[in-house]
């Protein structure tokens, strides 16, 4: 105890027992009078703060909801690097990738070029783990399958930009299809989302997949200026542990938290949203415009309260009473679930994809988004962007053109294509991406490659042709870090083509997606390289080009009159009646005089002893010289732009007798135009020739079609009408359906009454239905479902001079 107390020193213990004046004890009850102010005062302000502290809880919370959305919002959009070391967030032990799969003596295009040796890829669950030189040797194990590649093509997985597959599943049925949100909801639709459209058992998913394409953007439709976000798909049916039609575990980014995702939006500009909401241009960008500025509003209301709700965070002793006038003054963070994703369109985080077509929507749409901060990833379809490479490059840098390489015509917008635009943009420097819109059989994913090998025929190199399917467009979406290319740490989708894939017909003989191979039997048949002609496939050489005054000069001298042209370099002649002199096989030419072939022989045994001279000589280059093409199934000369009547003939009657021929027949000879860009086209790819049919109306009697010249100087009264009456067309099927014929069966009663009154003797003059139920002119009938096909061949059976023709036949394989 005497420890204690000697720690108050002995200056207090003397203040302790001394006599107390009256001034101190004065002093002391004004000091003690305070203190108990200063208590009273403080224990108030300490219930104050319990008070509010009690009264603000609900505050807080939505505070610190606050506090935590805006900490989201900063941290977003993180960039990934790859690693040879990193895991296919995919991949799962259950259905993945099960052993090592090694690659052997593959020749390997990785994304950015043709490797010059041939390489071994080791790929181990869904993950490359290295590409190397080929080696005579290497360790094996158990659980190691050696796939020895026999100098085949290997290319990444291919990756397509722009897809519809999943909201449009096959058979395509209006219940099933979910491509555009319209109209109930306007054409500002950024809230709504591809993903909740996706039906995951769509056959479509492997077929596509089986001709390599690994990777698809699926977007929504373009009806709308914002059409909504996209999402981005593995091709592999049921992937997950339990082999389920799971939505979710088709994403690329399964297995990664949803708030570190990528997320896509599609938007559209011109005649789409134009077309089915009744706007003009200026209505749909003022529109659009609209709807920026108050997600804008919105967006700079949510910054500030960001900014004061973080300076609170560390207000330290008042924080809980800030807090309370904060939310009481400002309420809860501004939030809008219907303004949500163009909150993120302003703050960066959306990979823009555009889709438009011409200039001026180029212009209009890209100042617009620049008006609010907004940079494009891509512009979609894009046929005409070939027109401004430069003015794009000033606009956007890294923007990218993802595109057709052939598919014109089809509408107003699509006028413009250019077979060679793909190469014009990329000479200029602008980043090109090949692209299917597959939608149904129109333009089906399956055959990407076909794109990138059109790209390449008409002048794209070999590189960016292989580029333009893989690393491009992987790049434009951002996955650049997982797909797109064949190097280590990047995800194990892999092709084995058959043949160069830019060869005509180049075919996958396997495909792996998160190294699980897709293809059965066929694949692993052809693997054994029994059937393989040994050395490196070659890329097919592009079509060789003129300058513009060199087509003039030759284009002048063929027309002369008396014209003289020989052609050389002719590697094949592909005609039955082709009979040369001699048994020539090389140093062929073609000698063309007036028009018409005087010799197809070897180059001496063509110009030997003649002495006129040679108007044109033409040097083909390893060409082929065949018959001219016959062009059937299209509207060459009937129909200018489908979706423009007024640049058609127009559609007979839907609703009429089909058995009163002179009233319902309707020849195309009578309404043929011949001078549109469909036939400059036509002639470019060699069609001289074309038979093209009246347009359907509706019903089963389509018209009788006509056979016409495409050459340019053709008209209708100097020979380009080749024959005036071709063949009848019948339409078959839930196409023909009509007020007449209101049912498929129908239909087919139909067809047979009116053969049965033209094989009639009482009508043998009854004109085309008696000559088709002869069999002088042919019946085409249009059809598609293996059970009407099985119809026509009972019909066929019972009119056995018909010469029937089943046009389509899509189900005919199915027949038995």
């Amino acid at each position: 105890m005497a420890t204690k107390y000697s720690f108050l020193g002995s200056e207090a213990g003397q203040f302790a027992q001394s006599p107390i004046s009256p001034c101190r004890r004065h002093g002391r009850i004004v000091l003690g009078t305070l203190l108990l102010v200063a208590g009273l005062v403080t224990l108030m302000q300490m219930r104050y703060l319990n008070n509010a502290t009690v009264t603000s809880g609900v505050d807080q919370e939505s505070f610190l909801e606050g506090l935590s959305k805006c900490h989201e919002i900063q941290h977003r959009d993180q960039k990934h690097q790859p690693t040879s070391d990193r895991q296919n967030p995919r991949w799962n032990p259950t259905s993945g990738q099960s052993g090592t799969i090694l690659i052997r003596n593959a020749t390997l295009f990785d994304g950015d070029s043709v490797l010059k040796e041939s390489v071994d890829i080791t790929f181990e669950a869904g993950i490359v783990r290295s590409v190397s030189a080929t080696t005579s040797t290497h360790q094996s194990g158990d659980g190691i399958q050696i796939i020895d590649a026999h100098g085949r093509y290997v290319t990444p997985g291919l990756v397509d930009m722009h897809s519809h597959h999943l909201l449009a599943p096959f058979p395509s049925l209006p219940s099933t299809s979910d491509v555009n949100e319209r109209p109930g909801l306007g054409p500002l639709t950024p809230f709504v989302r591809s993903l909740d459209g996706f039906k995951p058992y769509d056959p479509a998913i492997e077929l596509i997949a089986s001709g390599g394409v690994t990777s698809s953007l699926v977007l929504p439709g373009s009806a709308n200026i914002i059409g909504g976000e996209a999402y981005l798909v593995k091709n592999l049916p049921k992937p997950g542990p339990n082999a389920e039609p799971v939505v979710d575990e088709l994403l690329l980014d399964d297995g990664i938290p949803e708030k570190s995702r990528k997320r896509y939006l599609k938007m559209a500009c011109g005649e789409n949203p134009k077309g089915i909401y009744k706007n003009t241009r200026l209505g749909l960008v003022w529109l659009l415009r609209k709807h920026l500025d108050e997600a804008r509003d919105l967006h700079r209301r949510q910054s500030s309260w960001c900014q004061t709700a973080a300076s609170i965070r560390y207000a330290g002793f008042s924080q809980s009473r800030l807090i309370s006038e904060f939310i009481k003054g400002q309420g809860e963070l501004p939030q809008s679930l219907e303004l949500e994703t163009s909150l993120a369109l302003l703050r960066g985080e959306l990979n823009v994809n555009v889709h438009c077509y011409e200039p001026e929507d180029f212009e209009r749409m890209m100042s617009v988004l620049h008006e609010f901060g907004i940079h494009p990833n891509a512009f979609h379809h894009a046929l005409e962007a070939w027109e401004l490479p430069e003015w794009l490059k000033s606009q956007e840098e890294n923007i990218t053109i993802a595109t057709f390489a052939e598919n014109s015509f089809y509408k107003a917008e699509a006028y413009g294509a250019n077979l060679r635009g793909p190469k014009i943009l990329s000479d200029h420097g602008v980043q090109v991406a090949l692209k299917s819109d597959h939608g149904g059989e129109e333009n089906y994913a399956k055959y990407l490659v076909n794109q990138a090998a059109i790209s390449h025929s008409f002048g794209l190199s070999e590189e960016k042709a292989l580029q333009a399917v893989t690393s491009v467009p992987a790049r434009s979406i951002e996955q650049d870090h997982r797909i797109g290319y064949v190097r280590s740490g990047y995800d194990a989708d892999l092709v084995i083509w058959d043949d160069h894939p830019l060869q005509v017909g180049a075919t996958p003989i396997q495909v792996f997606i998160d190294g699980r191979p897709l293809l059965k039997s066929t694949g692993a048949r052809n693997l054994t390289g029994d059937s393989f002609a040994p050395g490196k496939p070659t890329a097919p050489q592009p079509r060789p080009s003129l300058a513009a005054n060199q087509k003039e000069d030759v284009c002048a001298k063929i027309q002369r009159p008396g014209s003289r042209i020989l052609f050389t370099g002719i590697q094949k002649v592909l005609i039955d009646t082709y009979s040369p002199a001699t048994d020539a096989t090389k140093d062929l030419a073609m000698l063309i005089e007036n028009g018409k072939v005087k010799c197809l022989d070897e180059r001496s045994a063509c110009i030997s002893g003649e002495a006129q001279e040679i108007t044109a000589h033409v040097n083909l280059q390893n060409g082929h010289v065949l018959p001219g093409l016959v062009a059937f199934g299209n509207k060459l000369g009937i129909q200018s732009i489908p979706s423009e009547t007024s640049t058609g003939d127009g559609p007979g009657a839907k609703d009429g007798d089909a058995l009163n021929e002179k009233k319902t027949l309707h020849f195309a000879k009578y309404g043929v135009h011949l001078h549109d860009r469909a036939l400059a086209r036509a002639r470019i790819g060699g069609v001289t020739r074309a038979i093209t049919a009246p347009l359907h109306g509706g019903g089963i009697t389509q018209g009788i079609s006509v056979g016409l010249r495409t050459g340019v100087d053709a008209t209708i009264l100097d020979n380009s009408i080749w024959q005036d009456n071709v063949a009848l067309h019948i339409v078959i099927g839930q196409g023909a359906r009509s007020a007449e014929t209101p049912s498929v069966s129908s239909g087919i009663e139909r067809l047979r009454q009116l053969l049965q009154a033209g094989g009639d003797d009482a009508h043998e003059n009854f004109g085309i239905y008696s000559q088709a139920a002869n069999g002088s002119i042919p019946v085409v009938v249009k059809v598609l479902n293996e059970d009407d096909i099985a119809q026509l061949i009972l019909v066929k059976r019972e009119f056995r001079s018909v010469n029937l023709i089943i046009h389509g036949g899509h189900g005919a394989p199915l027949v038995r």
